[in-house]
């Protein structure tokens, strides 16, 4: 054994300098994880209208690279053509949500619904293919999945609505809890 190895028996001490940052860096994140909390639950509709922004920059941005991949990266004439045409249908869905928000955050609800959707048919498949007990487990998951998806496509505003919510007071508790964390983290230095 070395003079700088340490036993693998026992805890690797923590210099002082490294517990003071992270009681630091776990004291600013709990911060600004209550504050971010705050924002949400002071502001739903800004954050909702924020997301359609967000859902349409991000459009543009894979509109974009798909135009580009149909120029640049040769995989066929028929992908090229897919790629390309792809590409040109998100631009203009980019272009359509960052006009007009609102198409923005139906279009954020639209794909909530399908990843809800999209995952209760895989665990309606799932459910089909297992036996026992937990047949029925995955056949209700997947019920209540596919349920959530259309609710978000039926009554998209305030399902979106609910869900800034429920981060808001997510994140309150979480930072609450790191914030709490840090204070412990502090007592217990070295």
């Amino acid at each position: 054994m070395t003079e700088t190895s340490w036993p693998t028996d026992q805890p690797t001490p923590v210099k002082a300098e490294s517990a003071t940052l992270l009681f630091w860096q776990t004291l600013t994140i709990g911060v600004v994880t209550i504050l971010f909390g705050i924002a949400l639950l002071a502001w739903p509709d800004i954050s909702i209208r924020l997301l359609g922004v967000l859902v349409g920059i991000w459009l543009l941005l894979a509109g974009v690279g798909r135009v580009l991949s149909a120029f640049l990266v040769w995989r066929g004439l028929g992908w090229q053509v897919l790629s390309g045409v792809v590409g040109l249908l998100l631009l203009a869905a980019g272009v359509a949500c960052l006009r007009d928000v609102a198409k923005g955050v139906l279009v954020l609800a639209f794909l909530i619904a399908l990843a809800w959707i999209g995952s209760g048919l895989a665990e309606l498949v799932a459910a089909a293919q297992a036996s026992g007990g937990s047949r029925a487990w995955l056949a209700i998951l997947a019920v209540g999945s596919i349920v959530i998806g259309f609710v978000f496509l039926l009554w998209p505003a305030p399902s979106l609505t609910t869900v800034v919510l429920l981060a808001g007071i997510a994140s309150l508790l979480v930072g609450i809890g790191e914030v709490a964390f840090a204070v412990r983290l502090r007592k217990v230095r070295p």
